[in-house]
């Protein structure tokens, strides 16, 4: 199975910029572990001063998705709880329904853009193994930042949608094995 990891895409540039987001939501208590401590409902105002495009996906602060985004991640049935999350365009008078999603996360796999030939040179493969999932969406987390990673039968359902705010760039995912050497 192919898979991809969520990223910018043009429309992103005028995506909704939440404002006043800070201590509201914090990163790192999007987890299902902490689900139940997160507000069912949260209401965020816009910034009005730009030009917005309602994307489908918005990738900053924080992972929000329109209901058509997340009917296909119902449709693939994967586990994914969910907060309700209101945009107000207070300007416009406008608001809109997305919803902050909660997948499975690990920080056990490495996810390697294809193409990237800077990593095939060192001795990465002789101490890790090619993996494949049985998930359609999943987070992988690293030191740096948390990946969200669709699988291509996902990929394909959205993109037949015209699902806007989409950048998708393939990447394999490697198990990282852990070997004593003496």
């Amino acid at each position: 199975m192919k898979y991809f990891e969520l990223q910018s895409s043009p429309e992103q540039k005028y995506a909704p910029r939440i404002t006043g987001w800070h201590g509201k939501i914090v990163s790192q208590d999007i987890t299902l572990e902490k689900y139940p401590d997160l507000p069912e409902r949260q209401l965020f105002i816009l910034d009005s001063t730009t030009k917005i495009i309602y994307t489908d996906f918005i990738l900053f602060p924080f992972l929000l998705v329109s209901p058509s985004v997340m009917d296909v991640i119902k449709m693939y049935k994967e586990l994914c709880f969910y907060r309700d999350v209101i945009l107000l365009d207070q300007e416009r008078g406008d608001s809109k329904l997305y919803y902050l999603p909660i997948f499975n996360e690990t920080n056990k796999l490495r996810v390697i853009e294809t193409g990237n030939k800077v990593w095939k040179n060192s001795n990465f493969f002789e101490c890790n193994v090619k993996v494949y999932l049985d998930k359609h969406i999943f987070w992988v987390s690293d030191s740096q930042k948390r990946h969200t990673i669709i699988s291509l039968d996902m990929a394909e359902s959205l993109l037949k949608r015209s699902i806007t705010g989409i950048g998708i760039k393939e990447v394999e995912l490697f198990m990282e094995r852990k070997e004593s050497v003496r």
